[in-house]
């Protein structure tokens, strides 16, 4: 099955690529006016002759002013564009200037791939590159997903501007806002949401997911259980998807009965291991449904400071600044004197929001949290003892491999199974030529969308990226948020039953139509089968019912319209 769905994916990888690399990024600033940069003393120039010049015109230009002249390339003749190395630019260039066969002459300009991301510390930041963090953005960035940071709160630094933050809460006696008066909170909100591809800074995980702060540790860094636990009942009641605590201690019953009710409603609910050095994961990373995160160094080896245990689930970049400073772990925080300040923090803190920031893309591509959280552990990368261990749980976070997991086996095989039933229906109403190709590619569309596309090295992430790289059901993910694609209403027959209604009778569009609603049907269908969808209210075996019955319905309609579509051809 591998094989066929990578299969698959060569079928509209050209067109979707070049359409693509004429969009903008729309994320991504104006570029900076041209100015023309000092020309060294001596150095290669390029003439651009009139189109068509002979062999005899191009020698005499030579001539006239001492060149010695080649073509730039040998399909570059017809246009004239010749190339050579002169003592003196600026004499040459305003020795040529006005000649009637000339068209142009400059120094020869070196060009090179445009950096993504454009952020100037990118290059500092190997937790990011090891990750693979690049592939979340393409993904979707953990749009439409909120994650609340409980820790010392969170406050609007230079690269944390754009990123949406809520306002929060403190639960910190005498202290009103959830601002940040420490710095730890701001840079673990920063590695989960940093503004991305913005000119400035750093980078984060998922720089599209909504900050939610609530302020549980003073500013000395100090908190009690009943504030943390009251910040996770809050977190749960506003609609947070993944709950980040780098934080942790002694047991709290308090504390393990809020998080566990936390992860019974559904929240992905991240915690740091502890950095004693030892083994004994603390409190609330040890509550079973937690995935507690140990720390990794620039090394990958695990750091010596972070904590092990047999609840540890994943790895994670924390940092290990007895390597240097460049070796911990990168983001823009508080300063302390009212400023902001780029700075290098080490601890399982900084490991533990690497992995809320990848469960939130997990999660923006469509996935429940518990097929979020699978996911992550599944991919991540094998360290230390062959399989699960106490130091590394899973292995080391592997965002880039949980990004490609789901795209071929998840959205690959829908596009497949899209194309497919809308294949099978254009045959059965004996559909033929470019409508029924257009039939079957409207199905595979979407039921999965150009699934490939996040797995395409140096394209820069946008809102239509991502779009384009999934299927029609999860379109709510990114339009209104996470929680939005098990609307029930969504995953019904309502939409395709509409287009079908009131597009299916067009001649041009019906076969457009017909592979939609096909599209639909595969994924509802699919949802069923393997649980992938949740509708909202719905439990004890009638979503799988609801999803099978819409699922059905809206091949009805497909089938409807492709019928009607056979009946104007005369058929």
């Amino acid at each position: 099955m591998r094989q066929l769905t990578r299969a698959a994916a060569l079928i509209g990888a050209a067109g979707g690529l070049l359409w693509l690399a004429r969009s903008p990024d729309p994320a991504r600033p104006a570029s900076a006016p041209y100015s023309a940069p000092a020309h060294e003393a001596s150095g290669v120039v390029v003439f651009d002759l009139e189109d068509g010049a002979s062999t005899e015109e191009v020698e005499a230009f030579a001539e006239r002013y001492g060149l010695e002249l080649a073509y730039s390339s040998p399909v570059s003749q017809d246009e004239a564009l010749l190339r050579g190395y002169v003592e003196d630019v600026d004499a040459t260039l305003a020795a040529v200037e006005g000649d009637p066969l000339l068209e142009l002459a400059e120094p020869v300009v070196q060009l090179e791939l445009l950096g993504y991301p454009d952020d100037p510390m990118w290059d500092k930041q190997w937790n990011m590159k090891a990750i693979g963090a690049p592939s979340g953005w393409r993904a979707g960035a953990g749009a439409g997903v909120v994650v609340a940071v409980i820790d010392t709160g969170v406050s609007v630094v230079e690269d944390l501007q754009g990123v949406r933050i809520a306002e929060g809460r403190s639960f910190v006696p005498g202290t009103r806002s959830a601002a940040d008066d420490h710095g730890h909170g701001t840079h673990v909100a920063g590695t989960i949401a940093q503004a991305t591809n913005n000119g400035l800074g750093v980078t984060g995980v998922a720089p599209r997911a909504e900050i939610l702060p609530y302020k549980v540790l003073s500013k000395q860094g100090f908190g009690a259980s009943d504030w943390v636990a009251a910040a996770v009942d809050e977190a749960v009641d506003q609609g947070a998807d993944v709950i980040n605590m780098s934080l942790g201690g002694p047991n709290s019953r308090i504390l393990r009965k809020a998080v566990e009710e936390a992860v019974k409603a559904g929240v992905v609910v991240v915690a740091a291991a502890g950095n004693t050095g030892r083994r004994g994961v603390g409190c609330p990373a040890n509550v079973d449904g937690v995935v507690a995160v140990s720390a990794t160094g620039p090394d990958d080896s695990r750091a010596w400071y972070s904590t092990y245990g047999p609840e540890v689930e994943i790895a994670a970049p924390g940092g290990d600044l007895r390597q240097g400073a460049d070796s911990g772990v990168l983001q823009d925080t508080i300063d302390g004197k009212g400023g902001h300040a780029y700075q290098a923090f080490q601890g399982t803190s900084m490991a533990t929001p690497h992995v809320a920031g990848a469960a939130a893309v997990m999660l923006g591509m469509g996935l429940d949290a518990e097929a979020a959280v699978n996911t992550l552990l599944e991919t991540a990368a094998d360290r230390g003892a062959e399989g699960r261990d106490e130091e590394y749980g899973h292995g080391r976070l592997d965002l880039a491999a949980a990004v490609r997991e789901v795209s071929i086996e998840q959205r690959g095989l829908l596009f497949l199974l899209g194309g497919l039933l809308a294949g099978g229906l254009a045959w059965l109403a004996r559909i033929r030529g470019g409508a029924g190709l257009a039939m079957a590619a409207a199905g595979a569309a979407t039921a999965g969308g150009l699934f490939f596309l996040p797995m395409v090295p140096g394209l820069p992430a946008s809102t239509a990226l991502d779009l384009l790289a999934r299927g029609l059901v999860t379109w709510p993910a990114v339009l209104l948020g996470a929680h939005w694609v098990h609307f029930p209403l969504w995953l019904s027959a309502l939409l395709p039953g509409t287009l079908a209604f009131t597009f299916g009778p067009s001649r041009r569009l019906g076969p457009l139509v017909g592979g939609i609603c096909a599209g639909f049907s595969a994924s509802l269908l699919f949802g069923a089968a393997s649980g992938s969808l949740d509708p909202w209210w719905m439990g004890w075996g009638f979503d799988a019912l609801w999803l099978s019955l819409n699922g059905t319905a809206s091949l009805v309609a497909g089938m409807a319209v492709a019928g009607m579509y056979k009946l104007r051809q005369g058929g």
